[in-house]
């Protein structure tokens, strides 16, 4: 359900049992979708680290060094490039 903001408060509005069950759903929502984020975050940056782990470990990988003039489409991890058009 999206969340409906009602943004037109008067000093006289009677907060109602629906107005604090629909802020409350509001930020159960809101809290639901930043776990959501976080666990994300975190799985990425699981990730990152064991492939940073991975290439430090490696040492057989050459390490290569292009100058281009554009993005290579797959990039090669332990690859480095520098454009040269910038």
């Amino acid at each position: 359900m999206v969340y409906e903001a009602k943004t037109n408060w008067q000093l006289d509005d009677t907060v109602t049992e629906q107005d604090m069950n629909r802020i409350e759903r509001g930020v159960m929502e809101a809290y639901a979708e930043l776990q959501a984020v976080k666990d994300t975050m975190a799985q990425k940056i699981d990730g990152l680290s064991r492939a940073i782990d991975e290439i430090r470990s490696d040492n057989t990988k050459e390490l290569v060094v292009e100058v281009r003039t554009s993005d290579p489409i797959l990039p090669v991890i332990g690859g480095m490039w520098i454009r040269s058009d910038l």
